[in-house]
């Protein structure tokens, strides 16, 4: 249902209107977000700062107070001032700005651009990194400079730090590659705070060279800003640091580009890297961390240098033992993938990968010269999938019943389902899009059909207001949107062409009101709010062509619209939810096979009835109940090595056809090791009894039976023992063949199997001592 309004006679929505030098490329809010008035910072594509202090209402162009701050303190009269071409927020004070120039100069305020401070480097700045605890401290790095025709000097990037907010810089690495602070959480208190992560190469020589991996880099830390430094990773050429874990990309071959990688915890004072245990033995060529949370979702590219495809892995919680999750992802050449976590809700994530027919066909003729699919004909096949238990079992969208005008969609299940766009789209439609407070929402742009369409007059907007479970049509067409007031209000516009209007819903896309807020057409580029998606206020920003002394110029345009005002109320009722009086109720995620719980959880949401006409408030504190769930097979994936029987979601895990299970007690076992039965716990599933497929336990060599806590124990191994002993003396009767040597390790194989299989062998030993699973 649509009912359209002009922005000329609807006094309850504010609209205010600015015109920009050019294109708006970077937006930052940089005050509290419970503050009546925000302090917004813009910057144009001519390199102008702009500066609000109204929420938008108002804007002040600061190109004079910049340039003339930079002039103070060039040092050469040839010197340029330069323009800004990059704005970046401390992580510790919102207030405290950097403005990286593209000369000698940078510019730092203190309050969010109402003081400018300029700083003169004598490089200029490439990239800058504020320290996670000290406000004081700063990395940055830049490329050193060579006068023509210099001799002795070298291009190298350099790796620079100010401890005093960039007033004094010291050079202290060169030949640099990469870098970070030793640690992502201001509430470390294990790793030193002067710990600097580093790849580098320690004897570069020459102008430094940037093509590919390479052997001479390696991975090294320093706990004193560099005077002495700690090898970490030979040939280390790339990493990644996370709250949990770091992982390091390690160069195997520089002249095929081929990686491989180690892991290892990130939050204490010592690393213990290991190789990461992956189930086929590929070509490594780039990495990509595509999630961390409770182990790592990791998008391998095994095919060329640079490909479009790659596999994505999900691990245990060590993030050290990986099995497929998805083939065919959809990835760019630089790396990103069409992957991500439905924000606010554990284990459900949305994906696109290449229909597997024309994936296999693609990767099976790489290498030809000729091949029958081109890797520019790969984008006519990208399908939609999504998961419910953390990359256990994917599966395709469902799709709508009928359209946003109501008519009946024809779709068969069997060949049909909803498709949505992604990064790889590189915005020329919307990608899927949540917020983690607005629970449960899910935005996106596609089509139901066989695959994804490119055509405009196929895509349209689509929305799941219960996770992605269930999907239906809001608009037709390629629509931009965002979500304020928790989810209480959710604004679309056209992408695809200059507009003077919008679309805003109060109730998760039940009704949708048309709200013309511009006289002139803008080309919209973007629409957003606040960080935390709690407010009332939007930012719609683009361009329009004005027309000065003949001549068509394009310039920026911001509008802000505030909706705070279209019900008059907050809502109330939050303490008891789903009770008449009350606008609240509860909600409660499941996904497709279990319809009661969610990773082992029923958690029970306070969310607002679609219906109810009034605001959440920026207040509000979205309350929540846990109960922990049986265990189901949805718990449950496949363990390194194994895989789903014929490739059914619900289907047992299997060894993979050319994998022999070892039953053979590790070299320096201790009372019992654990052999896999093919399964393990998804990564962060909290279930509790139920259906189990813990590895079972065997005993060690000489292991001694005092060290059993009980009797039973002690008989249990008795009788598992005595199979053994059975087995051995009538091992005739198990096999036909002649070769009693192989037939005996076959039958030793079969029976560890079976054991496996039936969840038998020596269980509870030490319950303390089985893992629990937690959150390039």
């Amino acid at each position: 249902m649509l009912n359209f309004l002009l922005f000329s006679i609807v006094n309850a929505i504010d609209v205010s209107i600015s015109n920009m030098d050019s294109a708006i490329i970077d937006i930052v809010w940089c005050g509290a977000h419970n503050q009546s008035n925000d302090n917004i910072l813009v910057m144009s594509s001519k390199g102008t700062i702009y500066l609000s202090q109204n929420n938008g209402d108002d804007w002040q162009k600061l190109a004079e107070v910049f340039h003339r701050k930079g002039l103070l303190v060039l040092q050469d009269e040839n010197e340029k001032v330069g323009v800004v071409n990059k704005i970046q927020k401390s992580p510790i004070d919102p207030q405290l700005i950097i403005f990286l120039g593209t000369e000698f100069v940078n510019w730092i305020s203190p309050d969010c651009g109402q003081t400018i401070n300029a700083i003169y480097t004598g490089r200029q700045m490439r990239e800058f990194q504020f320290h996670p605890k000290r406000k004081d401290w700063i990395l940055a790095s830049s490329w050193s400079k060579c006068q023509m025709k210099q001799k002795d000097c070298f291009v190298t990037k350099d790796l620079m730090i100010s401890q005093d907010m960039g007033l004094n810089w010291e050079v202290i690495a060169k030949y640099v590659n990469q870098y970070s602070w030793g640690f992502k959480s201001p509430n470390n208190d294990v790793i030193p705070e002067e710990r600097i992560m580093i790849t580098y190469e320690p004897n570069g020589k020459g102008h430094q060279q940037f093509s590919g991996w390479n052997m001479k880099t390696h991975l090294f830390y320093s706990d004193d800003f560099m005077k002495t430094k700690t090898m970490l990773v030979n040939q280390g050429n790339k990493f990644q640091l996370t709250p949990n874990h770091i992982f390091v990309a390690q160069v195997m071959n520089s002249s095929n580009q081929e990686v491989t990688l180690l892991v290892s915890e990130s939050d204490q004072y010592e690393y213990n890297f290991r190789y990461v245990q992956m189930p086929d033995i590929l070509k490594d060529h780039s990495y990509t961390i595509v999630d961390s949370q409770y182990g790592a979702f990791i998008n391998i590219n095994h095919l060329k240098p640079s490909s479009i495809m790659g596999t994505t892995y999900i691990s245990d919680s060590t993030a050290s033992r990986y099995r497929i999750s998805l083939n065919y992802t959809v990835r760019t050449e630089e790396g990103q993938c069409d992957f991500e976590r439905v924000l606010g809700l554990e284990g459900i994530y949305i994906a696109n990968v290449y229909a597997s027919e024309q994936a296999e066909l693609y990767q099976s003729e790489i290498d030809e010269d000729s091949p029958r699919i081109k890797e520019s004909d790969l984008s006519k096949f990208k399908q939609t999938k999504i998961t419910f238990d953390k990359g256990s079992r994917w599966q395709p969208l469902t799709p709508p019943v009928v359209d946003s005008e109501g008519k009946k969609l024809q779709c068969d299940s069997k060949t049909c389902s909803l498709h949505l766009h992604s990064v790889s789209t590189k915005m020329q439609f919307g990608p899927f899009y949540s917020t983690k407070n607005s629970i449960g929402l899910i935005l996106g742009t596609g089509n139901i059909g066989k695959y994804l369409s490119y055509r405009p007059d196929q895509v349209n907007t689509y929305m799941s207001r219960d996770g992605g479970l269930t999907w239906f049509e809001i608009a037709k067409g390629s629509h931009i949107y965002e979500i304020g007031d928790h989810g209480g209000v959710i604004v679309l516009a056209s992408d695809q062409q200059a507009t003077k209007v919008l679309k805003y819903s109060w109730n998760e896309g039940l009704t949708w009101e048309v709200f013309q807020f511009s006289e002139q057409a803008i080309e919209i580029t973007n629409i957003i709010t606040e960080p935390s998606n709690i407010g009332t206020r939007f930012i719609i920003y683009g361009t329009s062509d004005v027309y000065i002394n003949e001549e068509n110029i394009e310039q920026g345009n911001i509008v802000k619209i505030d909706f705070s005002q279209i019900h008059g109320r907050e809502c109330i009722g939050e303490d008891q939810p789903s009770s008449e009086n009350s606008d609240y109720e509860l909600w409660s995620p499941t996904g497709k096979m279990n319809q009661d719980c969610l990773m082992g959880m029923r958690v029970e949401y306070v969310r607002r009835k679609r219906d109810a006409k009034c605001f959440n408030g920026e207040d509000l504190q979205r309350q929540h109940s846990v109960q922990y769930c049986q265990c189901t097979e949805e718990d449950w994936e496949c363990d390194l090595n194994f895989h789903r029987e014929n490739s059914d979601i619900n289907g047992k895990c299997i060894p993979y056809e050319l994998y022999e299970q070892n039953f053979e007690a590790p070299e320096n076992c201790e009372d019992y090791y654990e052999v896999t039965r093919g399964y393990r716990r998804v990564a962060g599933n909290k279930c509790q009894g139920g259906v189990e497929y813990n590895p079972v336990k065997l005993l060690c060599p000489g292991f001694k039976f005092w060290k059993f806590r009980n009797i039973w124990d002690f008989m249990l191994i008795c009788i598992f023992a005595a199979i053994i002993y059975f087995i051995y003396k009538n091992k005739h009767h198990f096999s036909k063949k002649k070769d009693h040597t192989k037939e005996q390790q076959q039958s030793a194989r079969a029976y560890g199997q079976k054991m496996v299989d039936r969840g038998l062998g020596y269980r509870e030993f030490d319950e303390d001592l089985i893992e629990e699973n937690q959150n390039v």
